[in-house]
């Protein structure tokens, strides 16, 4: 046995899907490990120096449909994998994952990065740069 509990956030991108298919290959390897796959819905107001400007309806819906349609999508991809749970988390990313993983016994999360340049990612911070930064287990990312 690898790994007990495989987290994997997935937004529905080609790194995400890469990530997944290398956890679905490892919890392959051994029937009794835990498959978690998480969707992080990230409805945060939006702050511009002193004013804050909250998400329209309209945008909530299309991201809850984006999300039941990934769903769906992760679903079929985990058909053979016999412990698989999907979640949808809230709030930033990356904390949720990082919460995700701490109070559910996941001992690693594989996930796929945007692979955005080193002077953006100094200057905006990327969620996979901030997972590695604030998991206490390993993290693996997919390019």
């Amino acid at each position: 046995m690898i790994f007990n509990h495989i987290l994997v956030p997935y937004d529905g991108s080609k790194p995400a899907a890469k990530a997944l298919e290398k956890a679905i290959q490892l919890a392959k390897t051994d029937s009794t490990t835990q498959l978690t796959v998480a969707h992080v819905i990230n409805l945060q107001p939006v702050i511009i120096a002193d004013m804050t400007f909250a998400q329209p309806s309209s945008y909530q819906e299309q991201v809850k449909e984006q999300g039941d349609a990934i769903i769906e999508k992760v679903k079929e991809m985990t058909t053979e994998i016999p412990h698989t749970n999907v979640v949808v988390l809230a709030g930033s990313p990356a904390e949720a994952i990082v919460d995700y993983a701490e109070n559910n016994a996941c001992d690693v999360i594989i996930m796929g990065s945007r692979g955005l340049s080193s002077l953006k990612e100094f200057m905006v911070g990327s969620v996979s740069h901030n997972v590695i930064l604030h998991a206490h287990i390993p993290v693996m990312i997919m390019k």
